[in-house]
């Protein structure tokens, strides 16, 4: 009887073996799949943040010398560290993020050391941008930005720091 049983047991498990046999097509099938999705989801991200790649750029000439600045339209973010009156035509960007906690985050770290003026802009996307110093002219903007790539008091991933016109959303340059 134990023989039998042990003979109807593994009737019943060799046919189980070799039906989860793994070949290369399944490899392959199962690795289609992931890049089809990884690719549709970098064109949804492409689709909803690819214009913020998308910054106008120009070169303005300063008394040291020439300093690229984009220009986008952007809004104090409210709880960001600023009233809209304290920003700004041209303003030192320090960290950019799709999130408002990260941005917040480290507007906080760089407000508590070397930059405590700091504060967190917006786009219409939303895009948040942690400006750590807003000035009216250029040419002090640029001097900032070199002090602060040099100091460094956050890490800064490309291509920040840069500096950002913010008069898109003024009818006048102040």
């Amino acid at each position: 009887m134990k023989n039998v049983l042990s003979a109807i047991a593994l009737a019943l498990m060799v046919p189980a073996l070799f039906s989860c046999k793994t070949t290369e097509a399944n490899y392959k099938a199962a690795y289609d799949k992931t890049v089809a999705a990884r690719d549709s989801v970098a064109q949804v991200e492409n689709t909803i943040y690819g214009s913020r790649r998308q910054m106008q750029s120009a070169t303005i000439a300063t008394d040291s010398g020439t300093v690229e600045v984009r220009r986008m339209r952007v809004k104090v973010t409210e709880g960001g560290g600023a009233l809209p009156e304290q920003l700004r035509r041209f303003n030192v960007v320090a960290a950019q993020f799709k999130q408002r906690f990260n941005a917040l985050s480290m507007r906080g770290r760089l407000a508590d050391g070397a930059c405590p003026g700091a504060f967190v802009v917006e786009t219409a996307e939303p895009y948040y941008y942690v400006v750590a110093a807003s000035y009216a002219n250029a040419a002090d903007a640029a001097e900032y930005m070199e002090r602060l790539r040099a100091e460094a008091p956050v890490v800064m991933r490309e291509p920040c720091p840069f500096i950002l016109d913010a008069t898109a959303n003024r009818s006048r340059i102040r």
